[in-house]
């Protein structure tokens, strides 16, 4: 079931069986452009895996070769980038205890054989990783030149990002320029966003205006006859669309406590569902500059299926498009300013994404 709804090809829509523990290897990978690296350990794993390292084979195929086989075929996802990024949610995954024979290329170019074998169900299971990452679900934090940085890990709580966010609302409002990262928030709630947002749009801007929504809509007085009638094709064939049209959501804030400084916004490859919604919003309503690479496409509302004995599915019932009809969802969101992603940035050694946003802002300062 799991590969038949992944060949809807549809980020959201998907099949999951909650009687399934599935148990990771403790590594953390990440892609840089199409080679798949080691970027967290725990301590004990740091001489047998040095960070770093490149994934070339898996049970002695090659990596590319072993994600088409065992892993792509479940993967649920409208374009191949998310399709990659996604597939590490099931790369190296299984029962507990299940050994996966790895050839790696360490830093060094040396060829290495390692064995890895599943036993944590997440991350948090690990409290001595090599690098210490920041999870807090959202934080705000001062940058040189008198820029503020509000880091949103997850869509998932829109109380804390609304608390947080307001926390700091003055300083929001004096600063020279404004980051909002989002990068790796697969989304939640638009909710989260919501509150925000009212802050930077200007009050006679319908909020809605920024994305397009498009639902399945049947109409058996005149599908019979799409039959023989090209224009009527899609009643017939089920796939007729026709726009949703939702109140209008304008911003309700003095305009004293708007945010009118230069607003960059950072997403990635593992921005998705709410948080593209909002990235999608901010750029087509020119209220941000979008820095970073594509988003992952994953936009669409979908419907939970609940079918008992712990299994459950989701689809999509519409479709969420740019204002001029043109597609999000096999595109992702993209930046106005593309970053290439470097294996330093993986590692954490340097963050090419937010330098270039602090120097845009720099100059929008100078001018």
């Amino acid at each position: 079931m799991a590969e038949f709804l992944s060949s809807f090809q549809d980020g959201h829509t998907k099949f999951n069986d909650n009687n399934i523990k599935r148990y990771k290897v403790p590594v953390v990978f990440s892609w840089v452009k199409d080679q798949l690296f080691v970027t967290n350990i725990p301590t004990a794993l740091k001489q047998e895996i040095p960070l770093g390292s490149q994934i070339v084979e898996v049970e002695g195929e090659p990596l590319m070769d072993y994600l088409q086989k065992q892993v792509y075929p479940i993967v649920p996802a409208s374009n191949e980038n998310w399709r990659k990024r996604k597939a590490l949610d099931f790369f190296l995954t299984g029962d507990k205890d299940t050994r996966y024979n790895c050839s790696i290329k360490t830093p060094n170019g040396e060829m290495k054989e390692v064995s890895l074998t599943t036993g944590i169900i997440g991350y948090e299971d690990i409290s001595d990783w090599l690098i210490q990452r920041d999870n807090r679900i959202c934080y705000v934090k001062n940058l040189p030149g008198d820029i503020l940085y509000m880091k949103l890990t997850t869509f998932a709580k829109p109380q804390s990002v609304k608390e947080e966010f307001e926390k700091y609302l003055s300083q929001f409002i004096s600063s020279k320029g404004v980051i909002f990262d989002i990068r790796g928030n697969r989304g939640g709630t638009d909710e989260s966003w919501h509150n925000l947002i009212q802050y930077i749009a200007d009050s006679d801007v319908n909020i809605q205006d920024g994305l397009m929504l498009t639902g399945r809509v049947s109409n058996t007085a005149i599908e019979l006859y799409g039959k023989n009638v090209p224009q009527l094709a899609d009643y017939y064939n089920g796939v007729a669309m026709q726009p949703i049209q939702l109140d209008p959501f304008k911003s309700k804030i003095p305009d004293s406590l708007r945010i009118k400084s230069p607003i960059i916004l950072l997403v990635d490859g593992f921005t998705a569902s709410a948080a593209e919604d909002f990235a999608v919003t901010m750029k087509n309503l020119k209220l941000a500059t979008i820095v970073g690479t594509s988003t992952a496409g994953v936009v669409s509302s979908p419907k939970v299926n609940d079918h008992g004995h712990g299994y459950w599915s989701q689809v999509s019932f519409c479709r969420f498009s740019n204002p001029d009809g043109s597609d999000i969802i096999y595109t992702g969101v993209l930046p106005d300013t593309n970053i290439e992603y470097t294996l330093n940035d993986a590692l954490g050694k340097t963050d090419t994404a937010l330098d270039t946003a602090i120097n845009i802002i720099h100059i929008h300062q100078a001018k």
